[in-house]
């Protein structure tokens, strides 16, 4: 009898383990989360550095465990998440600003662009200040590109604000959809204008050796950091690309456009932080991917501006 029930608690706290580890809570996935992040900074060190070098074995169990715990942190996140959201929507329902924030797409889009223009405005002021004290080509080119993006995001945020407003003072639907095409294809047009500064820039990477730097363990958190901005990126745009909302799917690509150069300044601090530079082959792939990227973000600037010809005379015509 003893046995019996022995044998019966051992299969209860196995099956609720299961259980457990089957559904997670969010608390145990930060722990798993955190464990991830310890073991990738171990790992890179043990396998970076020359004075641990003794010690590679250890490197490659701790990078093990990195990806043990990120694959056990996504498919947590998948399992959690359906009941986290429904959770969050129900306490943000007497709220607001909150409820507008988990239910309205296009506006949680906007914000999101906002805080990335301020950023945009940080980076700017930061090139532009260094291109001016040392007289750098580089930095200079870095500075337009992101008053270009500063210009491509304030026109956006902007208007969607004059938008929201005369829609509900009852605008006709006619001249709102004809002012979303015109700041549609005015987007596009400056979209047009990114390559030129990026032009610039590639030039200098190919020729003066100039280039993103991100050294020692940053370079593998910015590289996580570019895969995900292009990830993501690539998903909005897909989600977007039937928006009826002119200015989500505006803010749509001139995200993937950012996330294009954020590729590209991976690919060049890579060169530089492991070494490569002085071979034929750098200057040749900074000059390629460099183009593929100025060409991608030229064909999305010029499909806005067709997009929008096509959804001016679809509004005249329906009229």
């Amino acid at each position: 009898m003893r046995s019996s029930v022995y044998e019966g608690n051992g299969y209860n706290i196995m099956k609720n383990l299961f259980d457990f580890f089957k559904k997670p809570p969010l608390w145990f996935l930060i722990i798993i989360a955190a464990i991830g992040i310890g073991a990738t900074i171990g790992g890179t060190l043990f396998l970076t550095r020359e004075n641990l070098s003794e010690y590679v074995m250890v490197g490659y169990a701790l990078l093990g465990v990195m990806c043990v715990s990120v694959g056990y942190c996504i498919y947590g996140f998948v399992k959690t998440l359906p009941d986290l959201s429904k959770r969050v929507m129900q306490w943000s329902e007497n709220k607001p600003f909150w409820n507008r924030l988990f239910r309205e797409y296009g506006f949680r889009t906007i914000l999101f662009s906002a805080g990335s223009f301020a950023v945009n405005i940080a980076f700017a002021v930061y090139n532009g200040s260094v291109a001016i004290v040392i007289r750098s080509i580089w930095f200079g080119a870095l500075a337009a590109y992101y008053i270009l993006l500063i210009v491509l995001r304030g026109i956006l945020i902007g208007y969607h604000a004059m938008r929201q407003k005369a829609v509900k003072a009852g605008q006709a639907e006619k001249i709102t959809l004809l002012k979303d095409a015109r700041v549609y294809r005015i987007c596009g047009i400056v979209l047009l204008l990114l390559p030129i500064a990026l032009s610039f820039a590639i030039l200098q990477m190919v020729r003066a050796n100039d280039s993103f730097v991100h050294t020692g363990i940053t370079i593998y958190a910015y590289a996580i950091y570019a895969f995900y901005k292009i990830s993501v990126a690539i998903y909005n745009f897909v989600k977007t690309r039937r928006a009826n909302e002119m200015t989500v799917r505006a803010v749509r690509n001139i995200n993937l456009a950012d996330a294009f150069v954020s590729i590209l300044a991976l690919q060049t601090a890579m060169f530089r932080e492991f070494d490569v530079g002085g071979t034929v082959t750098v200057p040749t792939m900074n000059a390629v991917t460099g183009a593929v990227v100025c060409g991608l973000t030229a064909i999305i600037g010029i499909c806005m501006i067709v997009i929008a010809a096509k959804k001016t005379r679809t509004a005249d015509k329906n009229q």
